[in-house]
């Protein structure tokens, strides 16, 4: 990151309670941390003002941490645990399973805390601000992503994601290392602020004007499939929702995404799936039920149909 950000590029892993202060997480001059963890943490700058991140620690003690935030864009996906922090006085949380935001349009003061014997597994994407504007002076079309940290701060919890998930989760189980992983990290990280930009952007900017009622048609569809992934609405019913007729939202969705409604369901639970396979955490029949399958059976098969591979063989 660019030398205003408190976030150093570093790496560790603690097999018993080591110093955080110590392990140079944060630029001492912008940070003071109390408090001692057992894990790993890495972060890493891919690309000019882009740094990635991850970690899975335990904290045996309270932790405490207070730093100075420059104007930034930050993501983060929480696997499993918990994490806040107070910015500028408003308490932040970051909820398990979980995409968040954080955007900040200029430096704040901020403190997270956590009780002992917390837990935090999650990854991140950090934009610093003068990085934003390099990308909005390339390419006007990326202005409404600077809008995200253009005044104080924002912070908000993001609809299920699959995509992005899986992008996190391919980048915090990164088979590679020292050149071939910073290429790794650079290729997705910008993959996910890619998809991120696509999403929150809308590609305002790259269809004429009278396309914007069936692109904002489609986008609100889109939202409310990805909030409602195991029991999606119809397209019938989110017709009536949106006032207008079945046909009309069909074809916005499908000009606007390239693909009907029921095969973005279809694709969007089952990379899903894969990103909650890959936590090992659930078994296959929970999975399933999880992203909306009522017969498991159906499910392993449409997996297989999908990865070209049972989800078994995660």
């Amino acid at each position: 990151m660019r030398s205003i950000s408190p976030y150093l590029d570093t790496a560790f892993s603690f097999d018993s309670p080591g110093s955080l202060a110590e392990a140079g997480v944060l630029d001492a001059r912008s940070a003071r941390v109390m408090g001692s963890a057992t894990g790993h943490y890495q972060a890493q700058t891919v690309h000019g003002g882009l740094q990635y991140f991850d970690c899975n620690l335990q904290f045996p003690e309270p932790l405490r941490i207070d730093k100075v935030l420059p104007q930034s864009l930050c993501f983060v996906q929480v696997f499993d645990g918990a994490w806040q922090h107070k910015v500028d006085g408003k308490l932040n949380s970051y909820a398990p399973g979980r995409l968040h935001m954080l955007g900040l349009g200029e430096s704040l003061e901020a403190q997270d805390q956590l009780p002992a014997n917390s837990h935090a597994r999650m990854a991140g994407v950090r934009l610093a601000g003068d990085y934003l504007l390099e990308l909005v002076r390339d390419d006007l079309q990326l202005k409404p992503l600077l809008a995200l940290s253009a005044d104080g701060m924002r912070f908000d919890q993001l609809p299920q994601w699959p995509t992005v998930s899986r992008l996190f989760q391919q980048l915090y189980l990164s088979p590679y290392t020292g050149g071939l992983r910073r290429l790794h990290c650079e290729s997705l990280s910008l993959a996910i602020v890619l998809e991120l930009a696509n999403h929150l952007i809308g590609h305002r900017f790259t269809r004429k004007p009278r396309d914007r009622g069936w692109r904002d048609l489609a986008i609100e569809t889109r939202r409310q499939l990805d909030a409602n992934l195991s029991a999606t609405p119809t397209a019938a019913t989110l017709a009536r929702q949106l006032g207008v007729s079945e046909t009309t939202l069909r074809r916005a969705f499908s000009q606007e995404y390239g693909r009907s409604i029921l095969q973005y369901v279809r694709q969007q639970r089952l990379e899903l799936a894969r990103a909650l396979l890959l936590e090992r955490r659930w078994q296959v029949s929970q999975i399933a039920y999880h992203v909306g399958y009522a017969n498991p059976a159906n499910f392993c098969h449409a997996y297989k149909a999908y990865f070209g591979h049972p989800p078994g063989a995660e």
